[in-house]
């Protein structure tokens, strides 16, 4: 009862202030954004980097790499976030997996929204599943950032081997896709680029594909003719690309334009 009776006496500005000073102290503040590293990663301070969760955004070269990682520096960088795990706490790197909020938006759903990453879910981290679906369909729907659309769209897919006979691992070339250009006129193909949901990335060398003509995109190594190309990609345990238990193909032109996107059936899963 004594100190109610003192805190009444006190001035209304004073005890204002002690109010509003007793709530901040009762708020949790999260950790500072030191920079953004590219369109989605972080590195806080302290020195622990954050892998955002559910999104792929494009790599360093490809399209729109400047606008993903400018528009997450201009969202977060030296900001204090709110950063929400899932199941699985870090990636193979040592990273922390996390999804970024800041006043209460979900930056990662933001990034898809905006075209400037695609969703890239590899359970079982699948909290916001729903609302990353929802926000690249709607990026999807209006031909935002990474889903441009070309004008010309004359090649497609005919086949897609993508699970080799025995072990995907060491039978590389038997995993395969194969386009035909069904155009009236050839295709320039030079500098399109294919890749996969986990940003694994083909260029096609100077190449042209005639009218009607078909060309099959294998994963293992070999010598290009006009009718097969290598991916011949290297650097991880198992240089397989396709995901047999479901994958997608997107397909860029020259310009970083969507030409087409492929996907077949199954969850995404880790690579194998």
């Amino acid at each position: 009862m004594e100190a109610l009776a003192r805190l009444k006496s006190l001035p209304i500005l004073i005890l204002v202030g002690l109010l509003l000073l007793a709530g901040c102290a009762g708020q949790a503040t999260g950790p500072t954004v030191a920079k953004v590293l590219d369109g989605d990663t972080l590195l806080l301070q302290g020195g622990e980097k954050v892998r955002l969760l559910g999104i792929n955004a494009p790599e360093e070269g490809q399209p729109y790499f400047e606008e993903a990682t400018a528009r997450l520096r201009e969202l977060v960088e030296g900001k204090q976030v709110k950063l929400e795990k899932d199941v699985v706490d870090r990636d193979r790197y040592g990273r922390l997996l996390r999804y970024v909020f800041l006043d209460g938006r979900n930056i990662n759903v933001e990034l898809v929204r905006e075209g400037l990453a695609h969703v890239y879910l590899i359970p079982p981290n699948l909290k916001y599943e729903a609302e990353l679906s929802a926000a690249e369909e709607e990026a999807r729907a209006a031909g935002r950032g990474i889903w441009r659309p070309a004008e010309l769209k004359a090649l497609r897919i005919i086949n897609f081997h993508w699970d080799a006979a025995g072990n995907d691992c060491e039978n590389l070339n038997d995993e395969y896709v194969v386009f035909q250009n069904v155009g009236p006129k050839p295709l320039e193909l030079t500098g399109w680029m294919v890749s996969d949901e986990a940003n694994h990335v083909y260029i096609f060398p100077r190449f042209v594909l005639n009218a009607g003509a078909t060309v099959t995109l294998h994963s293992g190594c070999g010598k290009n003719t006009d009718e097969d190309l290598f991916w011949c990609s290297s650097g991880r345990k198992c240089n397989a690309i396709w995901n047999n238990d479901g994958d997608t193909l997107y397909l860029r032109d020259s310009q970083g334009r969507l030409v087409l996107r492929y996907s077949y059936p199954g969850r995404q899963g880790e690579k194998k």
